[in-house]
């Protein structure tokens, strides 16, 4: 069975303490990362990134609202979904910003297979989480098309953040029917209490979305 990685986001803003996202523990996980995706046997190697324009709608200074505030998202027009409740969030990833750039230690990887970067979030008007599609499924990236260009069956998804990017790209690709498991070892959350990462396991179960935890034996 062919095998992809998906590494998702790991990015300055992220992976960095001074990042204006960082997630807890993220710097712990980018020389691993970096190490997986030089392996070779790997069909395809994403390497995706949230490349946000400064206009962006979860950008909670572009409603006048404080970080971390509740948030109803309406879908552009045109599109006929409901409304999607979320989070508006401080500036991060803007396109071109240091903030936006691969960890210099994944950046630097020799990856031998073939890969490419995937970017997300590019649409002002929309939040994406996933690195498939935005909330409402209605614009998609080109993943989808890569992967299957490269034959693959199985992806592999690693990356920040465990609970929202990550999630969202695996339940992606579970859906479009890609074998789907997340390598815990090479993640981290930004909500890390039991409670928040048993609704996780069960919200990813649900999806048809395996865990593994330990080293992931390489294709």
């Amino acid at each position: 069975m062919s095998k992809a990685l998906i590494v998702v986001d790991v990015q300055n803003d992220f992976a960095d303490a001074c990042g204006a996202l960082a997630v807890p523990g993220a710097h712990e996980i980018v020389r691993p990362l970096a190490e997986l995706a030089q392996e070779p046997g790997w069909a395809y190697v994403a390497l995706t990134r949230d490349w946000h324009p400064p206009d962006h709608v979860s950008f909670a200074p572009n409603h006048g609202q404080l970080p971390f505030s509740s948030h109803t998202y309406h879908p552009p027009a045109g599109v006929r979904a409901p409304p999607q409740q979320g989070t508006l969030w401080p500036v991060h990833c803007v396109q071109g910003s240091w903030g936006a750039q691969l960890a210099p230690q994944l950046a630097a990887a020799s990856i031998r297979a073939p890969h490419s970067v995937v970017d997300k979030g590019v649409w002002p008007d929309r939040e994406c989480y996933s690195a498939f599609e935005d909330i409402w499924d209605d614009r998609r990236s080109d993943l989808d098309a890569l992967l299957r260009s490269h034959g693959v069956e199985h992806v592999y998804v690693a990356g920040l953040a465990l609970d929202y990017c990550v999630k969202s790209t695996a339940i992606s690709a579970a859906r479009l029917g890609y074998t789907t498991t997340i390598l815990l070892d090479y993640t981290r959350a930004i909500a890390t209490d039991a409670q928040s990462m048993a609704r996780l396991s069960s919200d990813l179960a649900g999806h048809q979305v395996s865990l593994f935890e330990g080293a992931e034996p390489l294709p």
